[in-house]
């Protein structure tokens, strides 16, 4: 009887650690698919974002000074299409221009431009994706004179 009580216990502790293995698996599997998706959202904010700053002109940036600190939102003039303004309004990322809002990427925590005092023309930017896993990118543009 008790060979039978032994054995029954490790299969049961057996299955268990089955089972512990797996749903670590399933939650390691589920974060990278989360990763995934919030790449996307970082590419599709970038592909609108670089070009952007690009063709910006350093003398028409607004509301980033040159001081070094960090900004969550950036104002500029762009050839052609006026004041174009990038900002984050609950986890969406918003290019707004003309009085028109267009939405550029979600799930976006947090958006940070800076520019350094000793360097002016060069945007530091940093977007970070969230979505029960965090993501970050980093980015440095130079700006035209």
């Amino acid at each position: 009887m008790n060979r039978i009580k032994i054995i029954c216990l490790c299969l049961f502790i057996g299955f268990l650690t089955l089972m512990a293995f797996s749903f670590l698996k399933f939650k390691h599997h589920e974060a990278y698919r989360q990763r995934i998706a919030l790449a996307r959202e970082i590419r599709k904010a970038l592909d609108h974002l670089m070009p952007d700053l690009y063709a910006a002109r350093e003398n028409t940036i607004q509301g980033v000074q040159a001081d070094g600190q960090w900004y969550n939102r950036i104002t500029f003039e762009y050839a052609g299409q006026g004041m174009v303004s990038y900002a984050l309004k609950e986890g969406h990322l918003w290019r707004l221009n003309n009085g028109r809002a267009e939405l550029i990427a979600d799930h976006i925590g947090d958006l940070r431009i800076r520019r350094q005092k000793e360097t002016p023309d060069m945007l530091e930017v940093q977007l970070e994706a969230r979505n029960n896993v965090v993501l970050v990118s980093n980015l440095r543009i130079r700006v035209r004179d």
